[in-house]
């Protein structure tokens, strides 16, 4: 009955919409659980984690205040460093196809933390899509 019992899912009851694609959703997504599972081979033990955020006041690195979702892969293995990146970042985020991924997803914000002893995630915030209301289009 669930297709993707292979990896846990947690998210809210009711998550916003995004103004993006599929395609280059799609693509982040994997390449975001290609870092998962580089930090660990077991896909299973990997958690994908979908939340509406609000940043109140403009936020940590850049970040306008607004409505984000925020999408996170996690899990065991050692997530270190901690590395923080925005679309006005010059060096790639993670590895060059992760960066491109990200970057043509629109996404405002992304960083790569760890979060216990063995254990982290990697997580990137999309705008929120109000309807009437254009976000703009990733260049490059």
């Amino acid at each position: 009955m669930n297709a993707h019992a292979f990896m846990r899912v947690e998210r809210p009851p009711v998550l916003w919409e995004v103004d993006v694609d599929d395609e280059p959703f799609i693509r982040m997504l994997g390449e975001m659980i290609v870092v998962g599972l580089l930090h660990h081979d077991v896909l299973a033990e990997l958690t994908l984690n979908a939340s509406n955020v609000t940043v109140d006041d403009d936020g940590p690195d850049g970040v306008a205040a607004g409505d984000y979702v925020a999408i996170t892969i996690g899990g065991p293995g050692d997530w270190e460093p901690d590395v923080s990146w925005t679309p006005a970042s010059t060096e790639p985020f993670w590895s060059p196809d992760l960066d491109a991924a990200v970057r043509n997803t629109s996404a405002t914000l992304a960083y790569r933390r760890r979060l216990g002893a063995d254990e982290g995630s990697i997580t990137v915030f999309i705008p929120r899509w109000h309807p009437g209301e254009t976000i703009p289009t990733p260049s490059g």
